[in-house]
């Protein structure tokens, strides 16, 4: 029997099946991850491991917490998903899988996405002192290398490769991560949160960040970065240039690959840190082959290109893949490139952001690339922006509220990634000469 307000608008009924229909598929979505344990947590925020329900499988899903309470903050997020949906397609980068929406369209504050669970890092696995054997070190060089040309074939640079940003499992399989800091070549806009003084990266910064050479910097810095892990990885845990500060870094710098030409100096732009260097005195380099008397001396004539002063004469990701030193492993067919980053993706950097612009950005990329069939939910049949008296506002509880939830009961709890069983693979294929 339908009463009066049924009988006078027909279309009233249609909407409430629909909205009906949308809580279902809602409380489905919320339902989809269930948390198991805190595997990291740093200033972004936190990192949980769960399972998707949907077919079983352990994911990673990293919360990045109050992200409007600046509006460069949530820009720069914005780029890290942007940056991991685009490159998210490569064997060796980490994959992103999901989004979660929101329950309410301008009304949210942490974004959760939604990951492939490694079970360990780079970091984790020196720190542990894990016998990495002459074959692990190589192939675990090599899947990172050819990350990294994948990464720059998109006109994209990492800017904070280290060694707890390399994932790892008990395969000795690689997905270089965390795009937080990544940047599109084509964008010369400073970045003064990046080249603030970090303490975690300036021990992989390369010496033209450092000693300002340049006004733009090229891919150079991220293949000084790689060399450093690499050194890392033959030390035995033991970081190359763990510098104190920027003098300090300057005078490890000089101890180990010895004094940059006068022409290198010449191209520094800050005076006091010209002065410095040139007070340090002519220095002979150390010699990797003195420092890493165990490692092949194809590894350390490697590291010697890897960690060249000059960025124009360091080695690029393509010629470090073919080096001699991957002989054996190297294949061109295996080695794909990407489309170059297309500007239109960060358009958005170019407008005057308000808050409500900013969530509204976040909404077009969860919708468009995670949750299409939300569209209707958001947007009119134009694609114009649906706000919150016209649009339907989900009473039910999202999975993003529901995984907020779970994940208050689980911080206090924090474990680290699994190191028990790693790495226990079998590295075969050819030998280093």
């Amino acid at each position: 029997m339908m009463n009066n307000h049924d009988v006078h608008d027909g279309s009233s009924n249609v909407r409430n099946v629909m909205n009906d229909f949308l809580g279902i598929e809602s409380h489905r979505e919320a339902c989809r991850y269930q948390i198991e344990s805190v595997i990291g947590e740093g200033a972004y925020g936190v990192v949980c491991s769960a399972k998707d329900n949907k077919d079983g499988r352990m994911v990673a899903v990293k919360r990045m917490k109050d992200v409007f309470k600046a509006i460069p903050e949530a820009v720069r997020i914005l780029r890290e998903l942007k940056f991991d949906r685009i490159l998210t397609n490569h064997e060796n980068i980490v994959s992103i899988t999901d989004v979660m929406l929101p329950r309410n369209r301008m009304e949210f504050h942490d974004v959760y996405a939604v990951f492939e669970l490694f079970p360990s890092d780079l970091y984790r696995v020196l720190r542990a002192k894990v016998p990495l054997s002459a074959e692990h070190i190589r192939w675990i060089m090599y899947q990172i290398v050819r990350a990294v040309f994948y990464i720059h074939s998109a006109n994209i640079f990492h800017r904070d490769l280290k060694p707890s940003n390399v994932l790892l499992n008990e395969d000795c399989d690689v997905r270089v991560c965390d795009f937080g800091l990544a940047r599109a070549a084509f964008d010369n806009a400073p970045d003064l949160l990046f080249w603030t003084d970090y303490v975690a990266t300036r021990w992989y910064r390369a010496p033209e960040l450092i000693l300002s050479y340049y006004t733009s910097y090229s891919t150079a810095i991220d293949v000084w970065a790689i060399g450093c892990i690499f050194a890392e990885i033959l030390g035995h845990g033991r970081p190359l240039f763990p510098g104190k500060s920027a003098n300090h870094q300057l005078e490890l710098f000089v101890s180990v690959i010895g004094s940059p030409s006068p022409a290198s100096i010449q191209h520094v732009r800050d005076e006091r840190a010209r002065a410095y260097l040139v007070s340090l005195g002519r220095q002979p380099p150390k010699g990797f082959e003195t420092l890493f008397p165990d490692a092949h001396p194809l590894a350390c004539d490697l590291l010697k290109g890897l960690l060249e002063w000059n960025p124009d004469l360091r080695l690029t990701a393509q010629e470090a893949l073919r080096h001699p030193y991957f002989s054996g492993i190297h294949d061109v067919s295996f080695e794909r490139t990407a489309q170059p980053v297309d500007p239109q993706e960060f358009a958005f950097e170019q407008s005057r952001l308000s808050v409500d612009l900013i969530k509204e950005e976040f909404l077009k990329e969860i919708v468009q690339h995670y949750h299409p069939e939300a569209a209707t939910r958001f947007y009119t049949a134009s694609g114009q922006i649906l706000h919150e008296s016209g649009g339907h506002h989900l009473e039910q509880q999202s999975a993003a509220d529901r995984f907020r939830q779970m994940m208050r009961n689980k911080e206090l709890g924090y474990s680290e990634r699994n190191l028990d069983s790693m790495p226990n693979y079998d590295i075969s294929g050819s030998q280093l000469p």
